[in-house]
Order: C-alpha cells, then sequence, then structure tokens
C-alpha cells in the first residue's frame, strides 16, 4: 500500500532543508522557515515567488521558482506507528544529518573568523559565583551587572557600547527611569527579548526587554546573544546579520549552559481566587543544536565535563548523546576546513 508524500529539496543540486533553516524577509526583516508557510512571510505577507538555496549550509547558492522545491513522492505505507518507529536504526544522535553539517561548518567558520589558537582557548561558563557573584533581585543593576562581567568575558571594550532597556508598556525603574517602547527602537537587530543597534559612529546599544530582568539565566543568554552580535558585526567580521549564527557564536564564547537551559521556561503563578501556567521559548536554536555544538566544542577544546551538572535534564540528555557520539565517531567528525 502506498502513500503520497510531499519531498522538498533543491531543484538545481538536490539540498534538503531542515526544520531549523531560515530565510529573511527583504522588506520586514523576519527570519523564518520558507516552507513553513509555501513562501509567505508571516511577518508581512509578502509572498516570495523564487528560493534561494543557500550555500553557507552547504547549498549551491542558486536561486530556483519556490514552487519547484516541492515533490510529490510515493511512499510505501506502513503497516502500523509502531512498526515504523522501531524498524528505524536510533543512533541516539538528537540532530539530523543536516543540522550535523551546519553546526560543525559554522563552529570551523567560527573558528577561522576569531582565529583558531583564541577560539580554542575559550571556556564553558556556568552559573557560579566565580562569574556572577551577585544576589539577583530583578532589577536594572542586575542587569548592569551581568553586562558588565559578559563584556569581561568576551573581551570587549566597554567604553564602545551601552546597555539600554525596552518595554512595550510604560514602565518605571527603581532609579525613576523609564524604559523605551520597542516600536521607537529603528535600525536594530531583533532576538526575542533584545536588540542590537550600531548607530554609527562608534555608538552602539544593547537593548533589553524588562521582563528578562526577573530570571538571570534567561538575562545572560539574552545579553550573551546581543553581544555576539557585537562580536560579529560591530567588530566589522561578517557584513551581513544572522541570528543563527550569533546564537552559535555566544555558544563558542561560553554561554551554552544559559541559551540551552531557558530556551524553554515553564512558569505557575498563583493569586488570591485563580492560578495558571505559561510556557515560552528564548533563542533561535533548539535545544538539540546548541547540546550537539556544546559537545564538538568540549571534543574540540578537551574541556573538563564538571560543568554538566549546571545542565537541565533535557539539556544534559541531548548533551550526554552527542557527546559519546562525537567521542565514538571522531574520524567522520569534520573538526577543520
Amino acid at each position: 500500500m502506498t502513500q503520497k508524500n510531499i519531498h522538498i529539496s533543491c531543484p538545481k543540486c538536490g539540498w534538503e532543508p531542515n526544520e531549523n533553516c531560515r530565510w529573511k524577509c527583504d522588506v520586514c526583516k523576519t527570519s523564518w522557515n520558507t516552507f513553513d508557510t509555501h513562501g509567505c512571510c508571516p511577518g508581512c505577507g509578502k509572498v516570495f515567488l523564487d528560493t534561494q538555496c543557500p550555500k553557507r549550509m552547504d547549498g549551491c547558492g542558486e536561486v530556483s521558482p519556490h514552487d519547484d522545491w516541492y515533490e510529490e513522492i510515493e511512499v510505501e505505507k506502513p503497516k502500523s506507528f509502531f512498526s515504523s518507529i522501531f524498524s528505524k536504526k536510533n543512533d541516539n544522535l538528537p540532530v539530523t544529518d543536516n543540522d550535523k553539517k551546519w553546526i560543525e561548518h559554522s563552529l570551523i567558520f567560527l573558528s577561522d573568523l576569531f582565529e583558531p589558537v583564541y577560539f580554542k582557548s575559550l571556556i564553558t561558563i556556568t552559573p557560579e559565583k566565580k562569574y556572577f557573584d551577585r544576589d539577583f533581585t530583578g532589577t536594572e543593576e542586575d542587569a548592569e551587572f551581568i553586562f558588565e562581567r559578559i563584556i569581561s568575558i568576551m573581551h570587549i571594550d566597554s567604553w564602545e557600547i551601552q546597555l539600554m532597556f525596552f518595554s512595550n508598556e510604560p514602565t518605571g525603574f527603581s532609579a525613576g527611569i523609564t524604559a523605551t517602547s520597542q516600536e521607537k527602537l529603528k535600525g536594530s537587530w531583533k532576538s526575542s527579548a533584545g536588540l542590537y543597534i550600531d548607530r554609527g559612529l562608534g555608538k552602539k546599544e544593547i537593548w533589553i526587554e524588562l521582563s528578562k530582568l526577573i530570571d538571570p539565566e534567561s538575562l545572560i543568554a539574552t545579553i550573551s546573544h546581543e553581544l555576539a552580535h557585537y562580536k560579529l558585526l560591530g567588530e566589522h567580521r561578517i557584513e551581513k546579520n544572522d541570528e543563527l549564527l550569533t546564537d552559535l557564536t555566544a555558544i563558542a564564547f561560553g554561554f551554552g549552559i544559559f541559551s540551552g537551559n531557558s530556551y524553554f521556561k515553564f512558569s505557575q503563578w498563583h493569586g488570591n481566587t485563580h492560578h495558571g501556567w505559561a510556557m515560552r521559548k528564548s533563542g533561535y536554536l533548539p535545544e538539540q543544536v546548541i547540546a550537539y555544538a556544546m559537545a564538538w566544542l568540549a571534543h574540540y577544546r578537551n574541556e573538563d565535563l564538571s560543568w554538566k551538572q549546571y545542565l537541565n535534564k533535557t539539556m544534559r540528555k541531548y548533551f550526554e548523546q552527542s557527546y559519546e557520539f562525537i567521542g565514538k565517531n571522531k574520524d567522520s567528525i569534520k573538526w577543520s576546513n
């Protein structure tokens, strides 16, 4: 018995996208997987009739009509859900082969970008007092402290960049300062809760959304991501913004624990008469990709793994699977160009 499936691949070279691939709208700058919406930008509604195969992810770089990427194929329908699951070999690798190639290729690119000797000397940062010796209370002073610590770790000249705050609601600080509305911030690169703005003439700013102040782990992940923008764009290492590469840069500089642990956050709240819960996502790279990147870096830098105790349960599982896989297949892992 057969069924029809849609196969997506570049009509010119056969490269296949995965769920983590992103294209950017040239109108509103939204970053999304174009095949999730059949070429329609979810930010402004523009429909892209053509799609470029990403050369950075081992594609050919050529442009083809979007509709040509889809091919209807017939496949043998499995007898049951369980038979299809258990007949597939499980190699305990949490990322796809395309993910794996992109991670390795991008980390090697970053190594060359920041010089291999320096890149190899970087270490994983942990939520310990030796890095963040402060009792956090959810104030803007906490963010200033984290900002200064990460600037020091990432070797950034503090006079070149300033920390600012934004909110979609008028919010007063303890010092009587009011946050700027996000809509008033122009010329910026946006992450889930932060912005990097280059105003020219050496004036650069990191903007943090106020809701991050109550969660030090997410605050560290967000600030490290925005400062990674500075390392790539502000120091003129790349010309065009790339959010996925920026996320990976923050991980390479040691902030993978914070990025991975804060990717999904579950919270509960209680009032006098009712209660509720919320789940939110931060960052661009999923946990599996973050974990594989951290495992690759741990092997590459021959790191002591005592820091893995700080990973949450899901991240530790993905990291250990990745680390073991790399250890058993070192000859097939890409370590350099």
